[in-house]
Formats: C-alpha cells, structure tokens, sequence
C-alpha cells in the first residue's frame, strides 16, 4: 500500500481527523433516520415524502461516503464511531 505525505502537521491532522469522524457518524445517522422515516410514511402526500425521504437517506450516504474517504487519507478512522453520533450522545444524556 502506497505511503501518502501529508503536510499538515500532526496536530492539525487530528484537529481534522475528529471533525471528518464527527460528521462521518452524523451523517450515518441522518441517512439510517431518513430511511426509517422513509419505511414509516403514511398519509395524503406519501408518495411525495416517500420519494424525498428515500433521496435524503441517498445523499446522506454518498456524503458519508466522501467523509470516510477523507478522514482516512488524513488520519485514519478510529473503530468506535457509534459514540461520536447524535443519537448516541442524546440516548446517554437521559
């Protein structure tokens, strides 16, 4: 596996590295609550919120996609995701 240089230094690297982890959990949890959403929709506009649902879930991924690309050229992804996540920290502030 080739060796990429980064510039940055070491400091900056994890500054960045924690922001791109961050978002990479976020972003997994908005498109897994907009495909629960998705599967849940009932009502006079279904299959209009359907359809946007099931778009939101798309582009959550893709963008989660890119983010893990990023984070780990930069810095590498730690194992522990689910703990940096929204639900997570709000399931465990109750």
């Amino acid at each position: 596996m080739p060796v990429v240089n980064n510039p940055l230094p070491e400091r900056d690297r994890e500054t960045a590295g924690a922001a791109l982890q961050a978002t990479l959990a976020d972003l997994l949890d908005l498109s897994l609550v907009a495909k629960q959403a998705h599967w849940n929709v009932y009502g006079p506009r279904f299959r209009s919120v359907h359809a946007q649902l099931d778009e939101a879930a798309t582009v959550a991924r893709n963008h989660a996609d890119t983010v893990a690309e990023r984070a780990a050229a930069l810095v590498g992804l730690t194992a522990d995701l689910e703990k940096q996540s929204w639900m997570f920290q709000a399931e465990n502030r109750a």
